[in-house]
Order: C-alpha cells, then structure tokens, then sequence
C-alpha cells in the first residue's frame, strides 16, 4: 500500500512539472550582411520549409554562393526558384524580396580591407 502511495506520488509530481521543462524558442538568426546589405537568406530558409527537395536544394546552393559572394551564381539560383511552379505567393514573394536585396549587394561596392 505504501509503495504504490509514493508511485502515485512520483507520478503526480513529474506530471506537474514536466510542461515547465520546455525549450524556449530561439530568435531568429540575423540576415546575411553583403557589401553592407542585409540580404535575408535566414527568413528565406524559413519560408521554404514546405518547399520541394529540388528547391531546397537550389537554396543551398543560393547560401554557399552568397557566402563567397558569387551574385551572379545566387542570383541565377534564386531564379530558378522563383520560377518553380510549385510555390506559394508567400514563398514567392520572400523569394523576389531577397531577389532585390541581392541585386542591391551586387551592385553595392566592396568594402575596402583594412590596412
């Protein structure tokens, strides 16, 4: 009688605490920062999360292209994925507002190093 008062006891106990042990939930990482634009590629990836593999893939493709500041090979990725059929309008326009954030970058001049 003893054993199965404190195993009810434990239960209840772990119930009670159990929902406060929660993740919080992270801020979203920082836009991209080209040629002193913010190029948003972090809230892109989010709102391609439902998208088609062949799409995710492109976006990979897009992000190691902005990471070496290759415009012309992100700019190319990013419009094969603006073109896939399969997006929505949300998707869609995250897609064509990093379009023109990467433009802006492109055409912004580079930073001089420091001497």
């Amino acid at each position: 009688m003893k054993m199965t008062r404190s195993f009810w006891c434990v239960l209840v106990a772990a119930t009670l605490t159990l929902p406060g042990c929660g993740k919080s939930s992270k801020p979203p990482p920082p836009p991209v920062t080209a040629n002193g634009t913010a190029v948003d590629l972090p809230n892109l990836g989010q709102a391609l999360v439902s998208a088609p593999v062949e799409v995710k893939t492109v976006l990979s493709d897009v992000q190691f292209a902005m990471r070496y500041a290759d415009y012309p090979r992100a700019l190319a990725g990013l419009n094969k994925i603006a073109g896939n059929p399969s997006l929505t309008e949300d998707q869609k326009k995250s897609v064509n507002t990093v379009i023109e954030q990467v433009k802006q970058a492109a055409s912004s001049p580079a930073p001089r190093a420091a001497q």
